[in-house]
């Protein structure tokens, strides 16, 4: 067992906690619940907070006796951080507590400059979307999704796996739009964001609404290297763990535990 002395574990959600769009399983479940009873836990994500409602909260395998402290210590954080939820007790529902606005110039900008790269043809981007949105507006970030939201993974994992593709499309995003930040997020997405913000602008801001340090903070997520969306993150000075997915995370979170 290796003693934790942060206050905050945070963690991504997906690629590090489950799998691209999949649900929580049931063993991680219980991991996140039983660290949540001793921590503050924070989930940040590149998704809205519909992903959180699809994708975690309802997996989540809490006791009567746990519910109180584990929602209370509980923190998530979805489009990179740019909204923040915490768990009302009064509304039994979780609310917005915090919010980095998008500029609405800005983002009208950033659509038109994507659809002008999916009507190109140049990245195989929409082959599969059946419905399914290639560009979702999250209010405080702008998504695309090049295969769509849903799309299988097993095709997910297959479109650009050495990022190439992503690296080029942002490296033409990022000459025509000077406002915005370009992360690669996931297995086929781009998250844009207002300048300067990511995932560490949005854990930081935490930080200073809590009153603690980068020092109380340690973060695990699968995205940890040059142009990943976890990257700032390890960037901006608080201690990472980089894992290659939700089977090294759990390992890694029983040891914390003790289990």
């Amino acid at each position: 067992m290796i003693k934790i002395n942060k206050k905050i574990i945070a963690f991504d959600l997906d690629g590090t906690l489950a799998e691209s769009k999949q649900h929580l399983e049931g063993d991680m479940s219980e991991l996140i619940c039983l660290l949540a009873k001793e921590k503050i836990v924070v989930i940040i994500t590149g998704g809205s907070f519909e992903q959180f409602k699809k994708q975690f909260l309802p997996f989540l395998k809490i006791s009567d006796n746990d519910e109180f402290i584990v929602y209370k210590n509980l923190i998530l954080l979805s489009t990179s951080g740019s909204q923040r939820y915490q768990y009302d007790e009064k509304s039994k529902d979780w609310i917005m507590t915090d919010i980095k606005e998008f500029p609405e110039g800005v983002k009208n900008d950033v659509i038109k400059s994507l659809n002008n790269i999916i009507s190109s043809s140049n990245y195989d981007i929409g082959s599969v979307v059946e419905g399914d949105m290639v560009i979702e507006d999250r209010l405080t970030q702008i998504t695309m999704s090049a295969l769509g939201q849903h799309a299988p993974i097993e095709l997910k994992k297959l479109w650009d796996p050495e990022q190439v593709k992503r690296q080029e499309i942002k490296r033409l995003l990022e000459s025509e739009l000077p406002d915005v930040s370009i992360i690669i997020g996931g297995t086929t997405s781009l998250d844009i964001l207002p300048k300067g913000f990511d995932k560490a602008k949005g854990l930081i801001r935490l930080l200073n609404k809590l009153e603690m340090t980068k020092e109380d903070m340690i973060f695990m997520g699968d995205a940890i290297f040059p142009g990943g969306n976890d990257y700032s993150v390890y960037e901006a000075g608080i201690e990472s763990i980089k894992v290659s997915g939700p089977i090294e995370s759990k390992e890694i979170i029983k040891n914390w535990i003790g289990l």
